[in-house]
């Protein structure tokens, strides 16, 4: 008769009989992720008004992203940097990163004079036409008419209407530029509509256990000293009804030590004080901070505003590291939708598009004069080897110049230099007897 076997072995990974790891009876084998609630938002705004670590979480990388703003670059570049002034583009994109990383998802609704019901044609934006920019949450949006027909839609499997939050203007979804949270995969990017996950709802689980922490302690703190009174015969007076002149008693006690600084006491008392020992309280502390900022995905010394520790420790590596997220963030979630902003605004600027439209985000980190100074300095002996090696020519010089904004010429001043530069180059002649004997013939 065949035995059954005592322990469910799993079917890979170690395996040991005596200490149950891996035969289905240690804890660790019945750990299971679980997927979390993804909808509401009544606890996300709950947490972002009362706490200020949500906030920070929230609000840091938005601000960051949009802090420095971009050059744009072409002809009429100050035409709309003044129509960006106008709409107030740089804040209008800042609020909707923020309510993108608090509910998942934002949205900017251009006004103008197109029709709400039918889709919009950012062509035919002309000189002036658009009126205002208006920031809106996933929640602000009633969904309608989900897309499941279309499969080469870009919207496909998302609302082809919304409707606002208490109103009933039918809007098509064109005319919303969408800031999409973060990430997720497709069968939950389903269940809400295209929008993304709360940046803040990952970290809420670590928020509370910070916050508790906290909290704990400083209820420790009120009670860190204690007065300890040994008093003979005390369990006597407990039992023949005397509380209450005992509690006068100490009551006394306590009002005549905050008082006039005196602790009066019977010959049979004896007075101590009890210390809470709370040295181990701020690692704990510590831990937490580092575990939200690597949750948050922002170094502890930009979350918290604190300084780096270590020997020798700058935090600058940290920086470093954290402003080239936000330079991938601006990339991966800025770059689509300012791709429609522009087509809007600059067409509002201008009345059109021009060919040579473009722009760079402008860099976080900003060098001290110094830094910047020897930078030039190395530029400088850079171009003067070039210059002597006849490889560029002062107008190619003068033109990076400035591009950089180093210096400005007038107008016609490069081209005449450039005309007057002749930095052809013919074949490269060799010394007479030189290299003739090593030639081979091609194969």
């Amino acid at each position: 008769m065949t035995q059954k076997p005592r322990y469910k072995l799993t079917t890979d990974g170690l395996v040991n009989i005596v200490s149950g790891l891996g035969t289905g009876k240690g804890k660790r084998d019945y750990n299971r992720f679980v997927a979390d609630q993804l909808l509401g938002y009544q606890e996300l705004e709950a947490a972002y008004q009362t706490n200020w670590i949500a906030r920070q979480i929230v609000d840091i990388p938005a601000d960051d992203m949009t802090r420095e703003w971009r050059t744009i670059k072409c002809q009429a570049a100050d035409e709309i940097r003044m129509e960006e002034d106008r709409l107030n583009l740089q804040s209008v994109v800042n609020e909707a990163l923020s309510w993108s990383r608090l509910y998942g998802g934002a949205a900017i609704l251009p006004l103008t004079n197109q029709d709400m019901e039918r889709p919009f044609q950012p062509e035919a934006i002309g000189r002036g036409g658009v009126q205002r920019l208006m920031v809106f949450d996933r929640w602000d949006l009633i969904p309608h008419a989900i897309n499941t027909w279309d499969v080469l839609a870009e919207n496909y499997l998302q609302p082809e209407f919304y409707t606002l939050y208490q109103g009933s203007q039918k809007i098509h979804w064109t005319h919303f530029i969408r800031f999409v949270g973060s990430k997720l995969p497709r069968r939950q990017r389903v269940l809400l509509q295209g929008w993304g996950d709360s940046q803040l709802r990952r970290c809420l689980e670590d928020i509370k256990d910070t916050v508790a922490a906290k909290d704990g302690i400083a209820e420790l703190m009120q009670s860190a000293n204690i007065d300890v009174i040994t008093r003979e015969g005390l369990s006597e007076e407990l039992s023949t009804d005397q509380e209450g002149e005992i509690i006068a008693r100490y009551t006394l006690f306590d009002q005549m030590k905050s008082i006039i600084n005196t602790a009066l006491l019977d010959g049979d008392e004896k007075y101590d004080r009890v210390t809470l020992n709370l040295s181990g309280v701020a690692p704990v502390i510590d831990t937490l901070m580092v575990w939200i900022a690597g949750a948050a995905d922002i170094p502890v010394t930009r979350l918290f505003g604190t300084s780096a520790k270590g020997l020798n420790a700058t935090g600058e590596g940290d920086l470093k590291n954290y402003y080239d997220s936000i330079r991938s963030q601006q990339t991966s979630q800025l770059d689509r939708p300012m791709a429609m902003l522009d087509a809007i605004m600059v067409r509002s600027a201008l009345g059109n598009m021009p060919a040579d439209y473009n722009y760079d985000w402008n860099r976080l980190a900003q060098p001290n004069r110094k830094d910047e100074a020897e930078a030039r300095k190395i530029e400088a002996e850079t171009d003067v080897i070039l210059l002597d090696a006849g490889a560029v020519g002062r107008a190619q010089v003068m033109r990076r110049l400035e591009a950089d904004e180093v210096y400005q010429y007038q107008d016609g001043v490069i081209d005449g230099i450039e005309a007057s530069e002749d930095l052809s180059l013919g074949p490269v002649e060799k010394p007479e007897g030189e290299g003739d004997d090593d030639e081979q013939p091609a194969i």
